[in-house]
């Protein structure tokens, strides 16, 4: 299942690579980015917020949002980077996650 969902992503234009690590988007029609997968497999090495400048850089987007689960030390990257927390959700599975948003203009 992930294979087809990082085609689909490929194909729109919407998957993000670099070394050591990806993130997968999706472009709303609002100009609003949001993060659907970020994926770094050596963190603090700057790979996550070179791929978050990438993602303020493309073309007719306003606004960022990601969603990551409340019990993730990611939340605090988020928050460090000027998101702000709009609120906490139960997901599907039960799990709580947080939504985050950073506004671009």
């Amino acid at each position: 299942m992930i294979f087809e969902a990082l085609k689909e992503s490929a194909d729109r234009g919407e998957l993000l690579l670099v070394e050591d690590g990806y993130c997968r988007v999706r472009l709303r029609r609002e100009g609003v980015l949001v993060i659907r997968e970020i994926l770094v497999t050596r963190p603090n090495r700057g790979i996550g917020t070179a791929l978050l400048e990438r993602l303020k850089a493309w073309p007719g987007v306003h606004a960022v949002v990601a969603r990551c689960p409340a019990d993730l030390a990611a939340n605090g990257w988020y928050a460090r980077r000027g998101f702000l927390h709009v609120g906490t959700y139960p997901a599907r599975s039960g799990r709580e996650v947080n939504e985050w948003y950073l506004a671009l203009s």
